[in-house]
């Protein structure tokens, strides 16, 4: 996985989106990297202050596009030139050696995709039985051909993008996990990454006000209702890009 580009869908991610650009930057990937940042007209700088990392990349596209993180993703796609897409969250970081750990794990053209570990920012004992339920319930998923993909990292081809269509847009929740099953029923090889990981951020939680079993629960749901009736497109509030200024954290 030499060629790679990376796409980054941003709503008012002013705070968030430097600390994974700046992750980004400090890569110890020799490959050739792409990063396209899509911004749903956001109401903050979140476009400019993603324009000022121009000098820090080789390959860096900013794009506006109507505010739809489907959408955003597709848009951004539709600008990848590289074989490999990568489809971040705007509040993950990356561990220095991501990209050049990922790649050594990954060869040939064959469409596939992938999901990637995630841990919390400051893990706590309650995170990490969080963390085993989440993944354990995750094999069980797999054992019952329904793998899962976490929308804050996920890793295709772009001939398995293009050949599902993208994403379906203007859903609220659930249009990552449906790109995963639609991927899988056209072909693609599903693929868990347990290493690398990346570093997400806490802020569903906080925002929601629910606790990690609460919100394990309810993603629990909500990969069922999508099994069977597709993504949500409505009668769910979702604070997607309202979010507040978050705790400073190094990449």
């Amino acid at each position: 996985m030499d060629q790679v580009s990376v796409i980054i869908p941003a709503l008012n991610e002013y705070y968030y989106l430097p600390h994974l650009l700046e992750s980004l930057a400090h890569q110890t990937y020799k490959g050739q990297l792409q990063v396209i940042v899509v911004d749903g007209k956001s109401e903050d700088n979140t476009a400019q202050k993603a324009a000022e990392f121009a000098n820090r990349f080789d390959d860096l596209l900013v794009l506006t596009a109507e505010r739809d993180v489907g959408h955003q993703r597709n848009v951004g796609a539709n600008h990848a030139k590289y074989p490999y897409l990568i489809f971040f969250d705007a509040d993950v970081v990356l561990p220095l050696n991501f990209l050049e750990a990922l790649a050594a794990q990954v060869h040939g053209d064959k469409p596939f995709i992938g999901a990637v570990m995630h841990m919390g920012e400051k893990m706590s004992l309650i995170d990490y039985a969080s963390l085993v339920a989440v993944y354990g319930l995750g094999f069980l998923a797999w054992l019952a051909r329904m793998p899962f993909i976490n929308g804050d990292c996920m890793v295709t081809t772009r001939a398995n993008h293009q050949r599902v269509g993208g994403f379906v847009e203007g859903a609220i929740l659930g249009e990552d996990t449906d790109y995963g099953f639609r991927s899988i029923r056209a072909g693609a090889k599903y693929r868990f990454f347990m290493r690398p990981h990346v570093i997400a951020s806490d802020r569903r939680i906080t925002e929601l006000g629910v606790n990690r079993w609460t919100l394990l629960w309810t993603w629990s749901r909500a990969f069922l209702k999508v099994k069977r009736h597709g993504p949500t497109f409505e009668g769910v509030e979702y604070p997607f890009g309202r979010y507040g200024k978050p705790k400073t954290r190094k990449p």
